[in-house]
């Protein structure tokens, strides 16, 4: 069962990895290979395989069984109505089932700023009085500003003879715009035909079909003698003038206001009051069909609506939509909505320096995201509302990572690979920058295998020295806006904690004892070996690591060369009796992990001497005659001239005979390492076991 078990993840892991990589074929069969034991979360990418190859029904049947448990979420709900395409009744059930779910989403607090990224600019064409609503249309490859500024008096002579208005009444205006400078210039009112005695403005330009939609004034005034505001559409046009002409959404007797069009999805947005809605003004949509016919207004839902006002939508590549809603001190505050399927949304604030104590709205985006504008009464203001621009410099940066691997299977990630936290990061310092895409790219490859680095942030890394329990790369995030600094990703050995392991295995992996200059196996330990083989054919994906060490007695290389020697006599005794023999590996140490081995096992002494003066002195005279020499401090007022080093005692006398030819006297001193009881040595001389995976 374990076996299978391990089999069907590798498959799993494979299928998330192509589906990730838009390569479908491969994904498919190798999620049909799991049959019924695809797990119920797997089930998500495995509908969608089938719906991207337009075979809905399959992908409806794949669906069914998540979308009927406990663990569907609202795009499970969504996509399964979506494929049923012949029972409506069915698929209105799922959505209104998808209405009910919470969105999920990070739950990470957003920075109360981000003015180290944005420099804020008023427009110079601010007055006095109010200004907002800002947006370009480009006329005759000439880009326009085109904004909503409160009514001037040649417009006003006898307008409150007419209506009762308690509020400013406003009009649409335009100016040539620079978007190097962000500034827009030679401002003039649109003339009679566009604005008249009422309110026009603010509007949305529908660059597809050159027509500006429009809040304006009802072409009838209420029984109070206050205006109703309706939406309109005017077409551009210089060779005559167009009249406004009201949209069929409008409903009688309510506000209908702030357009907003998203052409790549041919739909618009505005703000109403009309019944059905969750108080107060809320945001809705509806299509925009043939011959300038709209479908039904459909309530963006309980994710963006609440009880208080939510006004002046922008959508930006339909998934963005910005907006305003009025909190409970008054003012306004921006958000950003990004859309999770159909009318769901996970809304996040918009920080300093967009939001501010007083109201902030009015946002757009430029289509290529270089620039930006809102409006503010914030008091930096030069009157009541006034127009604000700023370029979009989002600034890239990422998160360390660290995955685990063993040194035999490939390493597949997919859809936790590298970006994904980098993406959150970012988004949790500056929401703007959900709004574009991002790629990984590598800076510094792997040093200990081989590495396939994608774009979206899915890899592959397959090791290929199995005994280095780390490896790492760097990668940066790009995007047009530039890189970020260099990223690491740490990619560590897997291990298993002996305390992890099962109970009965636990005493099998004890370490190997050697004789002094052996590498032959104890009889004694001989049972250690087999058990080790036992538990490697009982457990076929169980990868073991060998380490074998020597004593410290005699020179570094001899040492190194017998602790390989160890090694290799385990390995091959155990390769020759299981399948699959690179699940077992090993690397030799030799006397280098022995605490406090840092010279030869004998020291030849030229003197000791009470301060360091004298014995920098002294080592002045040896390096004059050409030897090379060191310094210890033995002891307090205790430094010894070293005059060499050596592995065996013969040598060490040799090198004595040579100092005192010099004329000079000495001593041998043994080190550390010859001190040690013959049961320390014998615990060095061993070969130790890791399990990597099981």
């Amino acid at each position: 069962m374990s076996q299978n078990i391990l089999k069907n993840d590798r498959i799993l892991e494979w299928a998330n990895y192509y589906f990730m990589n838009q390569e479908y074929d491969k994904a498919l069969s190798h999620y049909l290979k799991l049959g019924e034991s695809i797990p119920l979360g797997s089930r998500r990418n495995f509908s969608r395989v089938y719906a991207q190859m337009g075979q809905i029904n399959k992908a409806a049947q794949i669906l069914r069984p998540l979308v009927d448990s406990d663990s569907a979420i609202v795009k499970d709900y969504y996509n399964f109505a979506s494929y049923l395409t012949n029972n409506n009744k069915l698929r209105d059930e799922y959505r209104r089932k998808a209405i009910r779910l919470p969105i999920v989403e990070s739950s990470q607090i957003l920075k109360e700023t981000i003015n180290d990224y944005y420099e804020i600019l008023p427009l110079s064409l601010n007055t006095e009085y109010s200004e907002f609503g800002a947006h370009i249309i480009n006329k005759n490859n000439f880009n326009l500003l085109i904004y909503t500024k409160q009514q001037s008096k040649e417009y006003t002579k006898g307008l409150n003879k007419r209506i009762l208005s308690n509020n400013p009444i406003y009009n649409l205006y335009q100016a040539n715009w620079d978007s190097k400078i962000l500034q827009g210039q030679s401002p003039k009112a649109f003339g009679l035909g566009l604005n008249s005695v009422f309110q026009e403005g603010p509007s949305s330009w529908d660059a597809s079909k050159q027509v500006l939609y429009l809040t304006r004034s009802a072409q009838t005034i209420r029984k109070q003698k206050i205006i109703q505001l309706d939406l309109y559409s005017w077409t551009l046009n210089d060779d005559k003038k167009q009249i406004p002409q009201p949209l069929s959404i409008n409903v009688e007797g309510y506000s209908t206001i702030h357009p907003t069009v998203s052409p790549m999805d041919k739909r618009i947005y505005f703000a109403s009051d009309r019944p059905g809605g969750y108080g107060g003004m809320d945001l809705y949509y509806a299509d925009i069909l043939d011959n300038e016919t709209f479908g039904l207004a459909t309530n963006l839902g309980p994710d963006i609506n609440s009880s208080e006002d939510e006004i002046f939508p922008f959508v930006y590549q339909t998934d963005y939509l910005f907006f305003s809603q009025k909190t409970n001190e008054g003012s306004l505050s921006p958000k950003i909505a990004i859309n999770t399927v159909d009318i769901r949304w996970h809304v996040m604030e918009l920080p300093s320096p967009f939001d501010s104590d007083l109201d902030d709205f009015s946002f757009w985006f430029d289509p290529e995201l270089e620039f930006g504008m809102f409006s503010s009464n914030r008091n930096t203001g030069r009157g009541e509302d006034d127009l604000y621009a700023f370029k979009f410099t989002p600034k890239m940066t990422g998160v360390e990572d660290r995955y685990s691997y063993n040194p035999i299977d490939t390493l597949i990630v997919s859809q936790e690979g590298i970006l994904k936290n980098d993406s959150l990061k970012m988004i949790t310092n500056d929401p703007l920058t959900a709004m574009f895409s991002k790629e990984a790219v590598l800076v510094e490859n792997v040093h200990h295998g081989k590495l396939k680095l994608n774009s979206n942030g899915s890899f592959l890394y397959k090791n290929e020295v199995p005994t280095k329990i780390k490896d790492s790369f760097f990668y940066a995030v790009k995007s047009k806006y530039g890189k970020s600094p260099s990223i690491k990703v740490i990619l560590e050995r897997s291990e298993v904690a002996t305390e992890k392991l099962p109970q009965g295995m636990k005493k099998t992996f004890l370490p190997i004892f050697y004789e002094f200059g052996k590498s032959n196996l104890l009889v004694d330990f001989k049972d250690r070996v087999e058990a080790v083989i036992t538990a490697m054919k009982a457990q076929p994906e169980m990868i073991v690591e060998l380490s074998s060490y020597s004593d410290c007695r005699g020179s570094k290389d001899y040492n190194l060369i017998l602790s390989q020697q160890r090694n290799k006599t385990i390995i091959d005794y155990v390769r020759d009796r299981i399948g699959d023999k690179e699940r077992i590996f090993g690397k030799a140490y030799g006397e280098s992990t022995i605490e406090g081995n840092n010279t030869l096992d004998y020291l030849i002494i030229a003197g000791s001497f009470p301060t360091m003066k004298d014995a920098l002195k002294q080592k002045k005279v040896f390096e004059e005659l050409g030897f090379d020499v060191q310094i210890s401090e033995a002891a307090k007022n205790n430094f010894r001239v070293i005059f060499g080093q050596a592995n065996t005692l013969g040598d060490a006398q040799e090198i004595l005979s040579t100092l005192k030819e010099k004329g000079y006297k000495g001593w041998i001193n043994q080190c550390n390492c010859c001190k040690m009881s013959e049961e320390e040595h014998l615990l060095n001389r061993r070969t130790d076991f890791k399990i990597i995976r099981l």
